[in-house]
């Protein structure tokens, strides 16, 4: 290759395919990052934008006002995936040195999401251990425990590797799925289908990344298999803790 870049002879097509089928599909972060902020939107409308307005309509339930932790959780966690989306932008649209400097408000708001998310989760724990229905939100705590601290392996990851493009959009576009879960439990007609009407979306979000591998590199990316197969190993794990006496006995134990 040297000899022909040498003698102004053009580089061979199989070596610039993949930057233009990257080109290509560059858009696609910028879209997942999209689906999952509307997710969280339309989610989180009702007990939480729009909370506000719904409680005042003559058919609402009242003024309660929410705990300021839960407040401040559910204000982190839209900054997260707008942040996302943000990056996601700037990164399609080439400003990838902006991209970098705002590098450290992702980190402080990954920090911040996962402290107000382990803070929800403890103070849920306490108050079910306080009514004698622990049992009932133990697949809960274990599960948002679990998913916490995957977005935290997530994160951290993918703050290691943010010199390898291929390697830190992949692991940030992970991340923000494995938190996605409470939004689509919310979705309209979603409760009465948990935990199927949060597996199936969760695991759709996952297959379309599985899928953009194989359409825009022909090859599933490292990076993209041991991040599903983590969140699945996590996942499986949790379940069966917070259906075990284990599981109920660890939501007593944060009370």
């Amino acid at each position: 290759m040297t000899q022909s870049v040498a003698h102004g002879t053009p580089p061979s097509p199989s070596l610039s395919r993949p930057h233009a089928r990257d080109r290509r599909w560059r858009g696609f972060f910028v879209a997942m990052a999209s689906v999952l902020a509307v997710i969280v939107a339309v989610g989180f409308a009702p007990s939480f934008y729009l909370k506000t307005y719904i409680e005042a309509s003559p058919s609402g339930a009242g003024n309660q006002t929410l705990p300021t932790h839960v407040y401040a959780h559910g204000v982190v966690l839209t900054l997260w995936f707008l942040f996302f989306l943000v990056q996601t932008i700037l990164v399609a649209s080439r400003r990838v040195p902006l991209h970098r400097l705002l590098g450290v408000v992702g980190a402080v708001l990954a920090a911040a999401v996962f402290t107000a998310s382990i803070l929800v989760v403890v103070r849920l724990a306490a108050r079910a251990t306080a009514r004698g229905v622990a049992e009932q939100v133990a697949l809960i705590v274990t599960g948002d425990i679990g998913v916490m601290i995957l977005f935290a392996l997530f994160v951290v990851a993918g703050i290691s590797f943010r010199r390898r493009r291929d390697v830190h959009r992949r692991l940030m576009l992970l991340a923000s799925i494995s938190i996605v879960a409470p939004a689509l439990a919310r979705l309209p007609g979603a409760e009465a289908l948990v935990p199927i009407s949060v597996v199936v979306p969760q695991l759709a979000l996952f297959a379309a990344l599985v899928a953009y591998d194989i359409v825009s590199s022909r090859r599933l990316h490292p990076t993209t298999a041991w991040g599903v197969g983590v969140y699945l190993l996590v996942a499986v794990t949790c379940t069966a803790i917070g259906f075990s006496e284990f599981g109920r006995a660890f939501v007593k134990s944060l009370a």
